[in-house]
């Protein structure tokens, strides 16, 4: 291929430029966390004074530390949500431009749950992870160590055995739950997909249940999943969750406030009352370690996961914006290899203009490969697709949308008015010039009808109405009369090909009826190179 100016991956985005975008609430977020971290051992700290001295203004002391500690938290939690929500919509943003630009044979290996899993649970993940950054960050370190070195201060190493019952727990939540974790979590998440699956199938297959009487066959089914999903999680409850909870109540504050007497009893009241609240700083982040580990790590595989989608090779964008007249379409030499199997072998076609075009061909020919090649929504491996001999690939994304409409297979629809549909398309135009491309289309329907309520054959109409709207110079359809019967479908065929002569288009119809393509200009028949060899 021609060097066209044309860049592809090298522009892709990644989460770098998000993180950067986040980078400077959460540095704020973070510092606002510490200083409250700060006030609140300030605050702990006048408390020792006023139990020694039973002066009063040492508790007035606290109480604006107090007051400083809460407005700095606020402050923090704002600066943290602030910056995760621009990150999220920032990344959100960057993964639908993402989508759309991907090749639509790389787009159709994404399945539904893949995509909801990235576009909400993943951000999600992220989303959860960095909003509790700033405070995690102080919580688990900056008190923790400030609070240590007070102690050390008071009572001297002896200090340290406080530190005991929360580095116990933690090498028990940093190291026992995650292995336990690991060796039953992919064992419980497959029977709670199973049962998930199993009621899927049960609610779809309902009328066809009714029909043949097996409706409990697949009660059944699903009852057995949910008695598995119920064993397994109460065996899981048993084998972690539960020693959890006891490792909570025996590690946590009781031992730690048993250790900082025995360390501190034989001192003054201050030293034992700076011992007591000193250690319960530094216990406490140990009570919400187990979420902050949750939180990082399910943020970590959702980063993995959103990184190595947005590393996924994007089609060809080009910056060329005007195209030689006329706009004749052709490929040379083109060949395409998908799965380590030709779709097609040096084909080459000059589809002529003012005139349509019918693609024949058995079933797995490539046929609808090559629509979307030449609304270049796919990249051949070798060869040129030129419009107005220029390559496809070389032109703006603004310009190949401009020049070249694709009405893709199937009754696909917005949930909203006919007339909504078709401004998709045509957003100027008037409600008879839309009356008038439905009527071509065969479709006789009130504007403000729900395009959701009609027919199959009757959405796809909307979708071939499309056609008579737009003011591109090549149109592609594939199988734009496969829900119509034989007289519609006849007389669809036929507007279409009054189109083309009377706009100067360049129609392009994929179909597997032979009598409809018989009455094409002319033909492009593909053979299943797949089945040939």
């Amino acid at each position: 291929m021609n060097d066209l100016n044309v860049s592809s991956q090298n522009t892709q985005p990644n989460l770098k430029h998000q993180w950067r975008v986040a980078l400077p609430g959460l540095t704020g977020g973070t510092l606002a966390a510490v200083f409250a971290g700060i006030a609140m051992l300030g605050a702990l700290w006048f408390i020792v004074k006023f139990i020694g001295h039973s002066t009063w203004h040492w508790l007035a002391y606290a109480l604006l530390c107090w007051l400083v500690a809460a407005v700095f938290t606020a402050w923090s939690s704002w600066l943290a949500h602030q910056a995760e929500s621009r990150f999220a919509a920032t990344l959100r943003r960057s993964v639908a431009q993402h989508l759309i630009r991907l090749p639509m044979n790389t787009l159709a290996r994404q399945n539904e749950q893949t995509l909801k899993q990235l576009m909400t649970d993943d951000i999600g993940s992220l989303h959860h992870m960095l909003a509790h950054l700033p405070a995690e960050i102080a919580v688990f370190t900056v008190i923790p160590l400030l609070s240590t070195g007070i102690l050390i201060y008071f009572i001297g190493l002896a200090a340290l055995w406080v530190l005991l019952p929360g580095f116990i727990a933690s090498l028990y939540y940093l190291l026992i739950i995650p292995y336990m974790t690991r060796r039953d979590g992919t064992a419980r998440m497959q029977v709670m997909l199973d049962i998930i699956n199993k009621a899927d199938e049960y609610v779809r297959g309902i009328p066809v249940y009714r029909i043949y009487g097996q409706h409990s066959s697949a009660l059944t089914t699903y009852t057995q999943a949910t008695e598995r999903f119920t064993r397994d999680m109460v065996g899981w409850v048993a084998k972690v969750a539960t020693p959890a909870s006891i490792a909570v109540a025996l590690l946590q504050a009781v031992a730690t406030f048993a250790i900082a007497y025995w360390v501190s009893y034989s001192h003054d009241t201050t030293t034992l009352a700076a011992t007591l609240l000193f250690s319960l700083a530094i216990v406490t982040p140990t009570l919400r370690l187990g979420h902050g580990i949750d939180y990082i790590r399910a943020g970590r595989a959702a980063a993995k996961r959103l990184a190595e989608f947005l590393q996924q090779p994007l089609l060809p964008s080009g910056n060329i914006r005007q195209i030689k007249q006329p706009p004749t379409l052709a490929i040379h030499n083109i060949s395409l290899i998908q799965e380590e199997k030709p779709v097609w072998h040096q084909l080459s076609f000059t589809f002529p203009a003012n005139a349509l075009t019918a693609i024949t061909g058995s079933s797995g020919a490539g046929k609808t490969t090559l629509l979307n090649a030449l609304a270049g929504l796919t990249s051949p491996t070798s060869g040129n697709i030129e419009l107005g001999h220029t390559e496809v690939a070389a032109l703006h994304e603004d310009t190949r949308q401009q020049l070249i409409l694709l009405i893709p297979q199937g009754y696909d629809v917005l949930d909203s008015s006919v007339r909504s549909n078709l401004a998709l398309t045509a957003p100027e135009a008037s409600d008879e010039t839309m009356q008038q491309a439905l009527a071509k289309a065969q479709l006789n329907v009130d504007l403000s009808t729900s395009a959701t309520t009609l027919s199959g054959g009757e959405k796809q109409r909307i979708n071939i109405a499309r056609a008579f709207l737009s003011e591109a110079r090549i149109i592609l359809l594939d199988e734009p009369t496969s829900a119509l019967d034989n007289q519609h479908a006849l007389a669809i065929f036929q507007a279409l090909s009054e189109l083309a002569r009377t706009a100067h288009k360049t129609i392009i119809v994929v179909t597997h009826q032979q009598a409809l393509a018989d009455k094409a200009d002319t033909q492009l028949v593909l053979h299943n190179l797949r089945s040939e060899a």
